[in-house]
């Protein structure tokens, strides 16, 4: 997973297209502020010989992100195929252009296209795009890794804290700790209150004086 987020044709689509600036006033100054981005959920995903189709959602629908957004996106999706995606073997459909769509409209099955694509191929999708598991109609598993980016000023899908044991975080990379949650944008999300200042807790990693007193390291 750490090779798939650092992929700069996902995390720089990513960026593209999340992290629009935004105008915001404090006091009398106006001032942009660019939004944080981060790993929202990881997920591997199979499906076996005879299962049925994933009804078709919106991943964004986690926040109860509305439609139309207005050009705002919560999060990019990639799918990873570690196995042949065909229609045969359950490839994800997907409704081109439902990204456009508002909440009212509801999604039909012949409204999709199997986002057909070979062992180690990806599919980029947006948040606000239906989709869904196909059927698995083959005699072998259909398997693939799914990973969600998501804006820094919504809450992560999956719980990053609890899920990915202290140790580990810390021998990952400096920017996927920062991805993880381990960081305070522009906006101030995320910061520490330590003695009067507002942190990144991205500090807490950086010293094991704080993280003991923390009670996170013996």
């Amino acid at each position: 997973m750490v090779d798939v987020v650092m992929h700069p044709l996902y995390l720089g689509a990513a960026r593209k297209i999340l992290q629009k600036p935004v105008d915001v006033w404090f006091g009398q100054q106006r001032t942009t502020v660019t939004p944080q981005i981060q790993i929202g959920m990881t997920q591997a995903i199979q499906i076996h010989p005879g299962q049925g189709k994933q009804p078709l959602h919106r991943d964004d629908t986690s926040f109860l992100w509305r439609h139309p957004n207005y050009g705002r996106e919560a999060r990019l999706q990639i799918m990873l195929a570690i196995t042949e995606f065909t229609e045969a073997t359950g490839a994800t459909r997907v409704i081109p252009g439902s990204h456009k769509w508002d909440d009212e409209r509801c999604p039909q099955p012949e409204e999709t296209v199997n986002a057909e694509m070979a062992a180690g191929s990806a599919l980029l999708f947006i948040g606000s795009t239906y989709h869904g598991g196909g059927t698995n109609s083959i005699d072998t598993p259909r398997t693939g890794l799914t990973m969600g980016i998501d804006l820094g000023c919504v809450r992560q899908e999956e719980n990053q804290y609890l899920s990915i044991p202290f140790e580990t975080l810390k021998g990952l990379p400096s920017e996927v700790q920062r991805l993880l949650g381990w960081d305070a944008g522009e906006n101030f999300m995320g910061w520490v209150e330590r003695g009067g200042k507002m942190l990144s807790p991205h500090t807490f990693l950086e010293s094991d004086d704080v993280l003991k007193s923390l009670g996170l390291v013996g």
